[in-house]
């Protein structure tokens, strides 16, 4: 029984600093307003997470789980998987700027490293992203390569545009911006997809004159 209740009053705070985070910014996510948001004491904060950098973390851990269903429609696509993938995860940065920036643009906690983590499978959403790249290269639809790595550049590649795009560093409106990832992502690909298998078309035999 107390264990029920531990968890829920876990997940109320955490829904608390949520909620303080999407309409006030991460300034705003201080012990004593998450507190005053969920009625109780600061003190009472303190019994579920050890300190602000604790429950932080755990935002970023939930976010994850947000940023994993949405790359997980990606993956559902019956056709150019990998593309669905990189287009799902531009619409989580559209869609949650102000997670995107916390979970990308800060660096809070321990974090994941290349390659040891990502080998070991420990990040869920790299996970997706790897396990359509290695599909592709078995079916031999990409050059045969290390699966990993090429998902990491197509990870960095994506990465890189939109945090450039976070941070205002370009002047295209968001429709725009869209257009020109996904443009960008498709160029990307083309470079690593293999190479047609199309025959060239033969010459005809030239008749010997008699």
């Amino acid at each position: 029984m107390n264990t029920v209740h531990t968890g829920d009053a876990k997940r109320r705070i955490l829904a608390a600093a949520q909620e303080l985070h999407e309409k006030r910014g991460l300034d705003a996510v201080s012990m004593r307003n998450v507190a005053e948001a969920v009625g109780v004491v600061a003190a009472a904060i303190y019994r579920h997470y050890r300190d602000k950098d604790a429950l932080i973390g755990a935002m970023i851990a939930a976010g994850h789980g947000v940023l994993e269903t949405y790359l997980r429609e990606g993956e559902k696509a019956r056709s150019d998987k990998v593309l669905a993938i990189m287009d799902q995860f531009l619409r989580f940065a559209f869609d949650q700027p102000g997670l995107y920036e916390l979970m990308f643009l800060r660096a809070h906690g321990p974090l994941r490293k290349y390659p040891d983590d990502f080998a070991a499978g420990r990040s869920p959403t790299f996970n997706i992203l790897h396990r359509a790249v290695t599909e592709e290269i078995r079916r031999k639809r990409y050059r045969r390569d290390d699966a990993m790595e090429t998902a990491l550049s197509l990870w960095a590649h994506a990465h890189g545009l939109i945090s450039m795009y976070t941070l205002g560093r370009f002047t295209l409106g968001p429709d725009d911006f869209a257009k020109l990832y996904h443009r960008d992502a498709q160029r990307t690909l083309r470079g690593i997809k293999a190479p047609s298998k199309t025959k060239a078309p033969t010459k005809p035999k030239r008749r010997r004159s008699a």
